[in-house]
């Protein structure tokens, strides 16, 4: 009965920030797409849409399942595994699609070192997404390590929600450090917060993999005009935005 107890306790963070994923997806894409959306005024290529049935559906689908394993049906969690799967494969796809289309009309603009590097960020966030949901699943009869990295995943897939977060204060002189690395990252030290006051220490996957990103949220957002970061970013996204 305690143990019960004590996993129940733990699995109100997952749930938590499942919550804090659905809040900070609708408000950061409320301006752009929400409003507009139901004001028919939204007028964007098919895949746009697409992409955000597979962003929303993914963190409801997160935030579902954070749910059912606190509720204690853990069978149905598995069961309902595969869909994260496709949903995963559905963001990851969609995004680099939607991020080309961007990039090649920011290259059209006469900006091509700016859409390589844009599309370049894209490319790696969606590689460590990829990356950790691949882990998850394949650590998914371990649920200490599979419920943290699908944690890992569902916070790396919220930064563009944060970044529009400049539409509410534009004010702000440095947004994406703010809202791309601060805000977004901050979700990643209470994770690993809360570990350490449960548990004495944090999990392993959060010191390597959250310490992983908020590193790479930093290169991304510190390296972004430095002459490598350039130069891998054209290699990389050269060849799709031109």
């Amino acid at each position: 009965m305690a143990d019960a107890k004590k996993a129940r306790s733990r699995s109100r963070l997952f749930i938590g920030m499942g919550c804090v994923a659905v809040v900070v997806a609708l408000t950061g894409f409320a301006k752009t797409f929400f409003y507009p959306l139901l004001a028919g005024t939204f007028r964007a290529h098919p895949m746009i849409y697409v992409h955000g049935i597979f962003l929303f559906g993914w963190v409801a689908f997160f935030l579902f399942q954070a749910l059912l394993a606190y509720r204690g049906k853990i069978a149905r969690h598995r069961s309902l595994g595969r869909i994260g799967g496709v949903l995963a494969i559905g963001v990851v796809g969609s995004t680099i699609f939607v991020a080309t289309l961007a990039g090649r009309r920011v290259a059209a603009s006469g900006a091509a070192e700016v859409a390589h590097g844009e599309l370049f960020v894209v490319m790696l966030e969606m590689l460590v997404f990829a990356g950790l949901i691949f882990a998850a699943l394949w650590f998914r009869r371990r649920p200490e390590v599979h419920k943290r990295l699908m944690l890992l995943a569902l916070i790396g897939s919220l930064g563009p929600a944060w970044f529009r977060f400049r539409h509410y204060f534009p004010e702000v002189d440095n947004p994406l450090f703010l809202y791309s690395v601060l805000l977004a990252d901050s979700l990643i030290v209470i994770a690993i917060l809360s570990d350490t006051f449960r548990r004495g220490r944090p999990h392993p996957v959060y010191t390597a993999g959250g310490g992983g990103m908020i590193l790479l949220h930093l290169f991304e957002v510190f390296g972004f005009d430095t002459p490598l970061f350039r130069a891998a970013a054209k290699v990389a996204a050269g060849p799709l935005v031109g």
